[in-house]
């Protein structure tokens, strides 16, 4: 029995994701078709003409003007038809393939907004922004200008082929022959499996590589400062290798019979010459035979070029299926389960025994229990790699443990919706993002709909007023142009405006301090006591001191919770803990002592 539910691949997928605009698409096939036909009436009118005048040559004063004044007459009419045809064709399929593609990078926009941040592990932005921009546009043209070059090249040369086995089907044997040579050969060359497995490894290699430069363009530099040339970053170097291997395997493989196919697609000539003149030097009647056999000279060499599109659109469409592919591995990526649970009634958040691992076999989080209760400062610290990012992660539900369950208010998490999670829990992380916007609009990423006044409270409960009031156009300054750039602090302190103005009930914060100077920081640290009240805070933290005053502190060591409780408590229950504080104090009295010089 037929799977219904199988996903549909290549060109029928790509119907199905032109949805409603399949009419528009039809419409210009049926014009380009209807174009092309009437391109082709010329080849016939000739012939019309050709036939009349040489069944006058002995009777000139006989000659059927009126005959020829009509087939010139049809002649004007077919290049009307002509060019009225392929402008609407034209005008319908850009307009479809515009619309399309926007809606298909908004579907895929959309749909990588709810999808888990574990579907990123692993990819580049290079590879991402290929399926967005270069697939995406790669559709847009094969829609645009290639779509309605399939159409017109399968239907003219049908009803052509049709018409000329009418007049003479020997002839038209011979003028397929080496169209049908070069169509077994191309389709013996696509068919292959390896054929196919280059196909996918160029679109891989073109993914890599393009990962790779949007990495090196960022990491610029620290290129520049270690002094290192393009060829030490050997990453890239191989990557681009990859890429240039991939498409020159894939050259050199098609190579043959390729130089095979596109000899044979055009030789109609060199079959019809001698064929034409050994049938015309036996024909009943030379001059009634002569213009059947210019005819096949003219219109039979002019199938070469319908038919050469239609095996390019071929060709290209491997291409395209790929693309789609890779689009679809976007599209029908399965998204976190998630229900409709309203806004609890409190907002303390309990882990209870949750194991969690990015990949199989190694655990990031094993067995961890603990609660975050409403109105209290948590802090979380441990060495690197010990899962407190991990964590913070797991109660944004950027991923779901595979055992345990975690839950706000008593609610697990995957009963609440994105939009409902998203009003619950605030993040500020060590590395913050700033828009080519106004620092207004930065800090309104927290809160579309505050007010100007709101967004001018936020950054000065953030410590950022000052510094954006010295700016040119104060809060209308545009990060990055005429010289406007803030430090690694400043833009963290715009990001932690941004949960001020939010103003949820949970915030986490991963060190969150990390890029303030001492006197900053103190005053940060005394705008987080007014945002903690009433509030669940969660700070992960390598500078001890910043938590030392919370009310609970957790330590985490290899995904393991090995203690919590206050900052005294641990540094008598805790050994790991109290060598931390330890390492930080020796950290803190460290500085560089001047060398006596000797003489």
């Amino acid at each position: 029995m037929k799977d219904k539910t199988r996903k549909k691949e290549g060109f029928p997928r790509l119907l199905e994701l032109a949805g409603n605009k399949k009419s528009k698409l039809m419409a210009a096939c049926f014009l380009a078709v209807l174009s092309s036909a009437a391109k082709m009436v010329p080849f016939f009118t000739v012939y019309g003409v050709i036939t009349i005048l040489l069944s006058s040559y002995n009777d000139v004063q006989g000659m059927d003007g009126s005959r020829i004044l009509l087939l010139t007459g049809i002649t004007l009419g077919a290049a009307l038809t002509y060019g009225l045809c392929s402008y609407a064709s034209s005008a319908l399929s850009h307009t479809a393939a515009y619309d399309i593609i926007y809606e298909l990078r908004i579907r895929l926009i959309e749909k990588l907004g709810k999808l888990p941040s574990g579907f990123f592990t692993g990819k580049t932005q290079g590879g991402i922004k290929k399926i967005l921009s270069d697939d995406t546009e790669q559709v847009e043209i094969f829609v645009a200008h290639h779509l309605c070059d399939i159409a017109a090249a399968i239907a003219t040369p049908v009803f052509t082929l049709i018409y000329l086995f009418i007049m003479d089907w020997r002839l038209s044997l011979i003028t397929l022959l080496p169209i049908v040579i070069s169509i077994v050969l191309l389709v013996m060359c696509l068919v292959k499996p390896d054929k196919a497995a280059l196909q996918v490894e160029m679109h891989d290699s073109q993914e890599a590589m393009q990962g790779t430069i949007v990495q090196y363009i960022h990491g610029m530099p620290v290129i520049k400062v270690f002094n290192r040339s393009l060829s030490a970053f050997k990453r890239y170097e191989s990557d681009i290798d990859r890429f240039v291997t991939s498409v020159e395997k894939t050259a050199k493989a098609n190579a043959w019979p390729m130089s095979f196919y596109y000899a044979f697609f055009g030789a109609q000539l060199l079959f019809l010459l001698p064929s034409s003149t050994y049938i015309l030097l036996n024909a009943d009647s030379y001059i009634g035979y002569l213009p059947i056999v210019l005819l096949f000279l003219l219109v039979g060499t002019g199938l070469k070029e319908p038919m050469e599109n239609m095996m390019q659109m071929v060709i290209l469409s491997g291409r395209i299926n790929e693309g789609v592919k890779r689009m679809d591995n976007i599209l029908y990526e399965k998204e976190l389960p998630s229900g409709n649970a309203a806004m609890p009634a409190n907002f303390d958040v309990d882990c209870d025994n949750v194991s969690f691992s990015y990949e199989e076999g190694t655990q990031a989080i094993k067995g961890l229990s603990c609660e975050l209760k409403q109105g209290s400062v948590t802090g979380l610290v441990g060495p690197s790699g010990g899962g407190k990012s991990t964590l913070a992660g797991l109660i944004l539900r950027f991923y779901d443990p595979q055992e345990g369950i975690i839950k706000i208010g008593g609610t697990p998490l995957p009963d609440y919706s994105p939009e409902t999670l998203s009003r619950l829990v605030s993040y500020v992380f060590q590395e913050s993002f700033m828009f080519n916007d106004t620092i207004e609009n930065n800090i309104r990423m927290g809160n579309k709909e505050a007010s100007l006044d709101q967004v001018i409270s936020a950054a000065k409960a953030a410590e950022i007023h000052d510094v954006i009031m010295a700016l040119p156009n104060g809060y209308q300054s545009i990060l990055g142009e005429n010289g406007v750039y803030l430090s690694g602090g400043e833009q963290q302190r715009i990001a932690i405006a941004r949960v001020f103005l939010r103003n949820t009930p949970i915030v986490i914060l991963d060190e969150a301090t990390a890029y303030a100077d001492a006197e900053n920081e103190a005053k940060i640290q005394r705008a987080f006591a007014n945002l903690a009240k009433d509030k669940t805070v969660l700070i992960i933290a390598h500078r001890l001191k910043t938590i030392e005053n919370a009310d609970c502190i957790l330590v985490m060591k290899d995904g393991h919770l090995i203690g919590q409780g206050s900052h005294e408590e641990l540094l008598i229950t805790c050994n790991e803990y109290k060598e931390m504080v330890d390492a930080n104090d020796r950290r803190d009295r460290w500085n560089i002592k001047r060398k006596e010089v000797l003489t």
